[in-house]
């Protein structure tokens, strides 16, 4: 459906409560955490962070649950807000600034169109992409320029734009994404926690010194958790089978997505990508784990369920 009203859908209240819940639990534990600085609770980074998800979690919930309209919009300014946190990271010339945010909302738009339009796309635009450093005649650092703003095209439109094919090719899209963003926080939360708590044994150190196994291990036990809460989500085409290894897939890809933005930071000495988003740092900084999650996922799903879903 293109466009509805997010509360007619059956998934609403239950993942309104699910959300509330949480969100409520959440605050009660911030406030036990922070009880000694009641007073500067508004400045604390903990509180700004609670106050993020929560309108994350009113943004991202109407928007999925609204049809293919609203969900086009929160992925194409995800990925616009992206791409310009992306290009702060090794600014290029203008003219490759341009290009890469022009590729990135026709990709976007390509995918809400069509799966096959989408499909059709990346090799014509790849094309047009190597013409940049040649009309330019930029030989000093053209090829350089036109490998980053590439990288920059194929890790945040094309991967995220997946979120689109979820959404119109698959059984129960709306319920899949639920499920995929949900799961991909708690896993966040799981590792965070786990790590903060029992983190020893580094996991990457030259890429990122503070993620360890430790860490890793809360990641699984969080996507376990998201799986379990939001199994009434999940579409009854996809088999028992698959979604007991789900929340394996969803923790692989939640640690791979964050050692890559890692890694990115790690290549420019930056802490954080921006300031964007209050309580942590970019926007890059938040969706490192969902950028892998949905093009995996969408594959996943697209094979559990058999031959006619997603084409």
């Amino acid at each position: 459906m293109l466009l509805s009203n997010p509360t007619s859908s059956p998934l609403f209240l239950p993942t309104l409560a699910l959300a509330g819940g949480l969100l409520g639990a959440g605050f009660v534990a911030l406030c036990i955490a922070e009880r000694g600085h009641l007073r500067e609770m508004p400045h604390r980074t903990l509180f700004r962070r609670w106050v993020s998800w929560l309108v994350i979690t009113v943004v991202y919930g109407g928007a999925v649950l609204g049809g293919l309209v609203p969900t086009t919009l929160l992925v194409l300014f995800l990925v616009l807000q992206g791409v310009r946190e992306y290009l702060a990271l090794n600014p290029p010339p203008p003219v490759y600034r341009v290009t890469l945010l022009a590729l990135s909302a026709a990709t976007c738009l390509a995918a809400a169109v069509s799966t096959e339009l989408f499909l059709a796309l990346p090799a014509p635009l790849l094309l047009v992409a190597t013409l940049q450093p040649l009309l330019t005649q930029d030989v000093r650092a053209g090829m350089r320029n036109l490998a980053f703003v590439t990288l920059g095209w194929g890790y945040l439109p094309l991967l995220l734009s997946h979120f689109l094919l979820i959404q119109r090719d698959l059984p129960g899209g709306a319920g899949l994404l639920v499920v995929l963003a949900l799961s991909v926080a708690l896993s966040d939360v799981g590792a965070y926690c786990f790590g903060t708590f029992f983190g020893k044994h580094k996991l990457a150190p030259t890429i990122s010194p503070h993620k360890t196994w430790e860490g890793v291990a809360g990641n699984a036990v969080g996507a376990a958790v998201g799986v379990v809460l939001t199994r009434y989500a999940l579409p009854p085409e996809l088999p028992e089978a698959a979604r007991w290894l789900l929340p394996a897939v969803i923790a692989l890809a939640a640690v791979w997505g964050d050692l890559v933005e890692s890694a990115l930071k790690r290549e420019f000495a930056v802490k954080d990508t921006g300031v964007w988003l209050p309580g942590f740092g970019g926007l890059l900084d938040r969706i490192a784990s969902l950028i892998f999650l949905v093009p995996i996922g969408y594959h996943y799903f697209r094979f559990a369920m058999g031959p006619g879903h997603g084409s």
